[in-house]
């Protein structure tokens, strides 16, 4: 059943769909992602590397901010599409508290596995894929094909996890391997942080919803 979209999810996409809307003004775009952006050398080397004179955000500011900006257009309408794709019923089931929790610990997570992985990239990095990837994971949890089956000892929500991990690291590097081929840089490690949360905080923001309600 495909569930009407809920508060946090409009929220959301209206707040994605405006800035994207606002940086097609001319000159606003490379000076807003500039200040807005993730760039993983900021973290690491600090802000010397930009050599930007110019307005940026405080870098710790800059997960949150990239998440809520885009590459034009066609990169807002996907993610939101992906968005409304998933979290209509996600945001049902869990509730618009533990469902925006959820969101903004894909968002860390997304920024924290990039920065990991590229510590000393000085390349913008914007989008919500990695905290609408934490949505997918859940999604994925919530509503398997198939029942998960326990591996002896191991539950089988455990064994689903793993192998719903095992499919989106190598879907992710499969996209990082051909994406440069056809003209697109995708932050594969911020897909995979923002799911591994989604594959650890699931079930117990599902559990606490209950427990509060």
């Amino acid at each position: 059943m495909r569930a009407t979209a809920g508060p946090v999810t409009k929220f959301i996409a209206g707040v994605n769909i405006a800035l994207a809307l606002i940086v097609l003004f001319p000159g606003l775009y490379s000076a807003v992602t500039i200040a807005g952006a993730l760039i993983p050398a900021r973290f690491t080397l600090g802000d010397a590397i930009l050599g930007y004179v110019g307005f940026v955000l405080p870098v710790w500011l800059t997960p949150i901010s990239s998440a809520f900006l885009h590459g034009g257009i066609l990169h807002v309408s996907l993610n939101m599409l992906m968005l409304l794709m998933v979290g209509a019923n996600i945001e049902r089931v869990l509730g618009s508290k533990a469902y925006a929790l959820l969101y903004a610990a894909g968002i860390a997570a997304a920024a924290a596995a990039e920065v990991a992985a590229n510590p000393q990239s000085p390349l913008p990095v914007v989008g919500a894929s990695g905290a609408i990837s934490a949505l997918f994971a859940a999604h994925m949890m919530l509503f398997p094909r198939n029942r998960p089956r326990n591996w002896g000892a191991i539950p089988g929500k455990l064994v689903h996890a793993g192998q719903l991990l095992v499919g989106w690291v190598a879907f992710n590097l499969m996209l990082g391997f051909a994406g440069p081929g056809i003209g697109l840089n995708i932050a594969i490690w911020a897909h995979i942080g923002g799911f591994v949360a989604g594959l650890i905080l699931t079930w117990p923001l599902l559990n606490w919803r209950y427990r509060i309600a």
